[in-house]
């Protein structure tokens, strides 16, 4: 974490040219980028499958919800138009089925609401607000227990529909509909794949539930409230400008954070390039493919870890661990 004031206020631009490159992936890469999640999926429910125990299980949950929580980065890549934006319907196609309902994630609704969570960043009317809360010392161990739980999974989903159907959002209701049937489809696929390996316990399927469902309500929804909290809590020993703010905890504008994150980092929080998310939120057109180009543009002999961008506050730490440590210190 940073301390010290921000000086200036930097515009970064991009040229025509670079805008139409950064917009759109590299097929190739892209393809190898969108199996890996998946890959890591099969390896852990290999695992468990060639030898089902308790340690064995307990590995492959991990790895599992470590890949689901890959495959809900790629649906917020795809929610941005930036899996296939040559074609829109193509682009949503791939991101409701091979992504989003898999993890019981309703598509469109979560287009809708991520578009809110850019726009209102650090603002109230935030969608996304796990952010905002107190993590210091005893309330993330409690944190981290209510999540495992799982209860916290489906009060957050439950919330997000009523939000969605008490706020108006357009076209709501049909969206939803037709993200539920895709749900279903995509989860009777997996049912019926996961109980072809099943041995069964006393007749009933029981790979589905605790090789997919139970991962996805409990560590993968972990690994998300934990990125989310490293993406956009501000550090508490940062001196900010005196005037008044509306953004959380006075900050000058929008909070935003990159990090370097280490390999295990990148394995079960930051698939696709998801640390540089400052970069993203600056500039939520460029693919994910591009941003370690313009983190560089950001950062290459700046001296600075903390600055103001395009109204912005930005800043870059050196891993999750590291934000996550200070966090639960106050720092």
């Amino acid at each position: 974490m940073q301390s010290g004031n921000m000086t200036g206020d930097d515009r970064i631009q991009f040229t025509k040219e670079e805008r139409e490159v950064f917009r759109k992936p590299r097929t190739l890469r892209l393809v190898f980028d969108l199996s890996l999640p998946w890959l890591q999926a099969i390896i852990g429910c290999t695992i468990f499958v060639a030898h089902p125990a308790l340690w064995t299980w307990l590995i492959a949950i991990i790895l599992i919800a470590g890949a689901q929580h890959g495959l809900s980065l790629i649906s917020h890549e795809a929610a941005h138009r930036l899996i296939w934006p040559q074609s829109r319907k193509i682009n949503d196609a791939i991101a409701t089925y091979l992504f989003a309902a898999p993890l019981l994630l309703p598509f469109e609704v979560y287009r809708q609401r991520h578009l809110i969570h850019h726009r209102l960043v650090s603002l109230p009317g935030d969608t996304k607000s796990f952010y905002l809360r107190d993590m210091r010392g005893w309330k993330f161990g409690f944190e981290i227990l209510k999540s495992l739980t799982g209860v916290d999974y489906f009060l957050q989903a439950v919330g997000a529909i009523r939000a969605g159907k008490e706020e108006g959002y357009e076209e709501f209701a049909s969206n939803l509909r037709r993200d539920q049937r895709s749900i279903l489809l995509v989860h009777g696929v997996l049912f019926l794949v996961f109980t072809y390996f099943d041995p069964m316990l006393y007749g009933f399927p029981t790979y589905y539930f605790i090789l997919w469902l139970w991962p996805m309500v409990t560590i993968s929804f972990l690994l998300g409230k934990l990125r989310s909290l490293v993406e956009h809590q501000p550090a508490r020993t940062v001196k900010w400008p005196a005037q008044e703010t509306s953004y959380f905890m006075g900050t000058p504008g929008p909070m935003l954070r990159s990090v370097k994150a280490t390999w295990l980092e990148r394995l079960f929080l930051s698939k696709i390039h998801f640390h540089y998310h400052a970069e993203h939120h600056l500039w939520p057109w460029i693919s994910y493919q591009y941003l370690p180009t313009v983190h560089k543009r950001i950062w290459q002999g700046s001296g600075k870890k903390l600055r103001c961008i395009n109204g912005c506050v930005v800043t870059f730490d050196p891993s999750y661990t590291v934000v996550l440590r200070n966090v639960i210190r106050g720092n």
